[in-house]
């Protein structure tokens, strides 16, 4: 080896960077500060949906979602990632329109398919307004239009032999069309369900069911849907016959099922059903017992054939739950004999639990019991790869182990949250009046000090995975926080469970009414949770706010006739109607009917003046501001006008082209920002240093002063 004499000067220099070197491990680095978060990381999340693994279980295709509410739009991504960690997620197509559920409002994701090779993806994209079916790969560089249909697509599913990708198509945008210009020069006859609302204008549907809507009304809710098939190989597409339709596999959805059977019938239908990896045994979820769980979610059991083809229920406890809400999933393990389960467990039914059972075993094997949230698993062999939630962190993609119960991060698709400080967070469990069972989440101001006394805001009616903005998303939880504000992140699946079980269909919604507004039930476990803080020495009494949205207004419009706040916010409470704002036909007139009594009658004058908000606004002393949609603006001008008529505290504002939940981003942003500002002034007695808000707090101001003096009055 030929050696290189080193200059003096040189081996000087190469020594004191070699002891630098040496030097480095040994000093602490300090990581990098963390930051609050803000309004606008809590908008521009990127949202993880639509899910799908592939065949041979390497890849995993997903699509985000992600709002900007500087411009009002989206950005829609569709990526392709190896399932090992470390994998980069690639993005192989792009778009900025996203899927909207009307008249409800939220968004939904894109149904993804894989060809049988785990080559290609097939996915659903709406662009120019169109819903189409298109096609990418990780070995193309752009990604293709498959489908040129005149109308949107309604479903999509690969053919069970691969090679023919089947969906279905409504009516043409140009039928649509003609039916509305049709309508609007004839008029619209009133009818239920209605094809023409006030606040929604005409109802034309798409048809989304295969069916027809309707025999006994109008021709515009009475259609079909066309089924088509995509022919892989050859690259055309044609219209699917009959024979090939039968040959499909049924969906096992629980709500298609209802759509084909009825609520009733549905009860008895063996749901989840799963084959075994050699196809010769079965598992599912059945009604525990049809006779006693009649109702919308009944208890269910899982179940599976043995060797010699006889069911057998599985004996463990924690084989029960209910449909919808409480099973999230059922798979086999590779070894062909355990089935692996997903349910909610105690406490209060807070937990994300798995197990594993073999028939015949009398118990099960306990595999993870999380607080997280995880959702939409799918297998490969030993492991599930499932969307990933915790209290703190927005949905990523990770693997839970079948032997260990290990959970092994994959995809984070928001990085920059971990930069983020968030405050501790604690789970809190509570009872309400009647012994049901709820839970909640305290979420700790910044900076928190034992045995000081915080400002409290109560969120409803959900509280699970990413504590992000509530139902409905318009309390940004963890803004208030940092704004030195607790939150109690409260969830009241648990406290309805009873009654969903067993109510028979529609008398559900006479047991929903009952326990809201005769029982009080949900109002009674929110204020059981809120004393047990004051107790606590962590909430402050007199400086409590409260929130509602949706089923949750129908809770805060209770607890308003049961006590003032400090501060409201609400996306419009309702009131128990005075009058019918619904056809006396509908479920819900008829539950109100039964239980209120017709408007006007003597039953009626006395029952809903008793339990009507706009009835009692004289008594009603809570700061409101509600954040009401154009199309729900309607329902709630009579409580508004009533408030604002006896000289309350309470802004209203309406959003234009919305739904029920707001999916505007700009809107989003808004109603976050003023939410945050509102809770501020009446709680803290603090402004934003904004100048384009400054009218905001002079109007404020105003109300505050007017409504201290009026304060003042009620206690001389």
């Amino acid at each position: 080896m030929k050696i290189i004499p080193v200059p003096p000067t040189l081996f000087g220099i190469m020594l004191i960077v070699l002891t630098l070197g040496l030097a480095a491990p040994l000093q602490a680095r300090s990581a990098p500060p963390k930051r609050d978060i803000t309004i606008n990381d809590l908008i521009s999340i990127r949202d993880i949906s639509s899910m799908r693994l592939s065949p041979d279980g390497k890849y995993i295709a997903f699509q985000t979602v992600q709002r900007h509410s500087d411009s009002n739009d989206f950005t829609l991504q569709w990526y392709i990632a190896a399932t090992q960690p470390g994998a980069t997620a690639r993005i192989v197509d792009t778009g900025t329109e996203p899927f909207i559920i009307k008249p409800a409002g939220y968004l939904t994701g894109s149904t993804i398919a894989w060809t049988p090779d785990s080559k290609w993806i097939y996915y659903t994209k709406r662009k120019q307004d169109s819903i189409q079916v298109w096609r990418a790969s990780l070995n193309t560089q752009q990604a293709k239009q498959i489908t040129h249909k005149p109308g949107d697509i309604q479903s999509m599913r690969m053919g069970p032999d691969g090679k023919r990708l089947f969906f279905t198509l409504g009516r043409t945008h140009a039928e649509i069309e003609a039916l509305k210009a049709d309508g609007d020069r004839r008029g619209y006859l009133e009818q239920n369900p209605p094809l023409y609302y006030v606040s929604h204008g005409p109802m034309i549907p798409p048809c989304t069911d295969g069916k027809p809507r309707s025999k006994t009304f109008d021709k515009n809710l009475a259609c079909l849907l066309t089924n088509w098939v995509y022919d892989i190989g050859a690259g055309s597409v044609r219209a699917a016959s009959q024979a090939e339709l039968d040959a499909l596999p049924p969906l096992d959805d629980t709500l298609d099922v209802i759509a084909r059977m009825g609520i009733q019938m549905s009860k008895t239908v063996r749901k989840m059903q799963t084959p075994s990896p050699d196809g010769g045994r079965l598992a599912w979820i059945e009604n525990a017992d049809p006779e006693v769980y009649k109702g919308v979610f009944p208890l269910m059991a899982l179940t599976a054939t043995t060797a010699d083809g006889a069911s057998l229920r599985c004996p463990a406890p924690e084989c029960l739950d209910q449909d919808l809400v409480g099973f999230g999933g059922i798979w086999w393990h590779p070894n062909g004999r355990e089935i692996i389960f997903k349910v909610n467990n105690d406490p209060h039914h807070s937990l994300t639990a798995f197990y594993g059972w073999t028939p015949g075993d009398q118990h099960v094997r306990p595999l993870l019991r999380s607080d997280d949230s995880l959702s939409g698993c799918q297998i490969t062999g030993l492991r599930l790869i499932c969307g990933h939630e915790s209290w703190t962190s927005p949905k990523k993609i990770a693997a839970l182990d079948l032997e260990s119960g290990k959970l092994t991060p994959l995809i984070d698709v928001n990085p920059d949250f971990k930069a983020i400080r968030f405050t501790k967070v604690e789970k809190i469990l509570g009872e309400d009046a009647y012994g049901h069972k709820v839970y909640g989440h305290l979420v700790y101001p910044k900076d928190y000090q034992k045995g000081k006394k915080y400002p409290l805001i109560v969120t409803q009616y959900h509280s699970y995975g990413f504590l992000r903005g509530a139902t409905g998303h318009e309390q940004p939880i963890h803004a208030y926080a940092r704004d030195g504000i607790a939150v109690l992140s409260f969830d009241h699946r648990l406290n309805r469970a009873d009654y969903q079980k067993t109510a028979v269909f529609p008398g559900t919604n006479v047991a929903h009414f009952t326990n809201l507004h005769i029982k009080e039930a949900p109002a009674t476990a929110v204020e059981n949770m809120v004393d047990r803080l004051v107790a606590r020495g962590i909430a402050d009494p007199d400086h409590i706010g409260v929130t509602g949205f949706s089923y949750g207004d129908q809770v805060l419009s209770t607890m308003l006739l049961r006590r003032n706040y400090a501060a409201v916010s609400s996306a419009g409470p309702p009131s128990v109607p005075l009058h019918n704002v619904l056809p006396y036909s509908s479920n819900t007139a008829k539950a109100f009917a039964e239980i209120f009594g017709k408007p006007f009658s003597e039953k009626g004058l006395e029952m809903r003046v008793k339990y009507s908000l706009e009835a009692h606004a004289s008594e009603i002393d809570s700061p409101i501001l509600m954040n009401v949609t154009d199309k729900e603006v309607y329902g709630m001008l009579s409580v508004y006008y009533a408030l604002t008529g006896e000289g309350k505290p309470v802004e209203m504002y309406t959003y234009p082209d919305e739904y029920h939940i707001k999916w505007q981003p700009a809107h989003n942003y808004w109603i976050y920002s003023r939410n945050l500002d509102w809770f501020n002034f009446w709680l803290r007695g603090a402004e934003d240093g904004d100048p384009e808000k400054a009218p905001q707090y002079e109007r404020w101001r105003k109300l505050r002063e007017t409504h201290a003096t009026h304060l003042k009055r009620i206690k001389k």
